[in-house]
């Protein structure tokens, strides 16, 4: 590849998407290469830095000409040969943030003005960004992630990251993390708070999620029922036998105050939904007499309190429902699904898909209209009683 020159850098055409590189073989050059993107031409600086491969960006094309990037590119390689940290250094003098900190920024700028699912965000980001100490398994984020400035985070660092959080947690994690990163270096490039160039998360894919319509059958609930009333905890013993009677989303039910619950009435109000509305929701005798037999009655806002929490209540439920669906032998159920196995019974016992829908608060009759497929009964019955019609005119 030739060294680059004033008339082939105004001569290479921009892509109309993507990006492409033109790498400059000068002998001063020292890793310079011009980025082309859709509209922009942009300077940036490739090379290993204490052992890690890293990008700077230098600057736009022709506000920094091509003698000046190659003089910069100069001082760059001579700050790495005395050890230095040139990427930091220019992170610092641009007031970079680091993820840490533009985790802190995304909750309060953004997810807690603007996200009803803002709590969970920040349940997500305290799990894979530990800052307390405790290790949450399996295999968070490093905890080197959290003070990395966001320019030194690349595609290949993202797309490891995926890569492992499906190994270990599962595809549904992985996609979710990803997606949260994805939102959050958006809003940093928008707030002047990024300077590495392109968003690193966008060249990684999504995993295939395949929906899923999995619920606890009679069995499976017996084994699960029991294996909860072993639990030490009576936070736990009684979130998990709510969770599959009433159907709330999980956090609804974490978040669960009893200023919200009428029991002279028989109603639980969820002010808030991911729907977007609040959702009265009648309780069955059975829910009843759990809430009313809960030491936090009377005695708590919570339903579900809890001392340690930065919120007031219980905030994670994975480790407790791992132990019972361990025991319980159903280690493929997710807290999710006792929230469908609600959902399955009811369209079991001929309930019609507009009821389970009111009873899940479903925004849409797709959603629910998973819960038709799950008693093929009923199909069996009308295929063979419409078939035999069909016969019986044929003679």
């Amino acid at each position: 590849m030739p060294k680059l020159t004033e008339p082939t850098i105004q001569k290479a055409k921009c892509p109309a998407e993507g990006q492409v590189f033109l790498r400059d073989t000068h002998k001063n050059s020292h890793g310079l290469a011009l980025r082309l993107t859709s509209g922009s031409r942009t300077w940036v600086w490739e090379g290993r830095v204490k052992g890690r491969v890293r990008r700077i960006t230098l600057g736009p094309y022709p506000a920094i000409s091509l003698p000046q990037a190659r003089q910069r590119s100069l001082e760059i390689a001579a700050a790495i040969a005395r050890g230095e940290d040139p990427a930091a250094a220019i992170a610092q003098e641009r007031g970079e943030l680091t993820l840490g900190k533009l985790a802190e920024l995304y909750i309060e700028r953004h997810a807690k003005p603007h996200k009803r699912s803002a709590e969970e965000d920040t349940q997500r980001l305290r799990d894979v960004l530990p800052d307390d100490g405790k290790e949450r398994a399996p295999a968070p984020i490093p905890k080197t992630w959290k003070n990395r400035r966001l320019s030194d985070i690349n595609g290949a660092d993202v797309a490891e990251l995926h890569a492992r959080l499906k190994r270990d947690r599962g595809l549904y994690t992985a996609n979710r993390v990803l997606a949260l990163l994805r939102t959050m270096f958006n809003l940093a490039k928008t707030w002047g708070q990024y300077h590495g160039g392109d968003n690193p998360t966008l060249g990684i894919k999504m995993f295939h999620e395949v929906k899923r319509e999995r619920f606890l059958g009679p069995d499976e609930l017996k084994r699960v029922v029991t294996e909860i009333a072993q639990e030490p905890d009576w936070r736990w013993r009684a979130y998990f036998m709510l969770a599959p009677l009433l159907g709330p989303r999980r956090s609804e039910l974490l978040r669960a105050r009893w200023e919200n619950f009428d029991f002279s009435a028989g109603e639980w109000c969820i002010p808030t939904t991911k729907a977007g509305r609040s959702h009265l929701l009648p309780l069955p005798t059975p829910a009843v007499e759990i809430l009313k037999s809960l030491p936090s009655r009377g005695q708590s806002e919570w339903v579900f309190p809890s001392s340690t929490s930065q919120s007031g209540h219980l905030e994670e439920p994975k480790k407790a429902w791992q132990r019972i669906r361990a025991r319980a032998g159903v280690k493929d159920v997710r807290i999710h699904d006792l929230r469908r196995t609600l959902g399955s019974w009811l369209a079991a016992n001929g309930y019609s898909l507009p009821l389970i829908g009111r009873v899940l608060n479903h925004s849409q009759p797709s959603v629910t209209a998973v819960y038709a497929r799950l008693d093929v009964e009923p199909v069996r019955e009308a295929m063979e009683a419409t078939a035999k019609l069909m016969l019986k005119a044929a003679e």
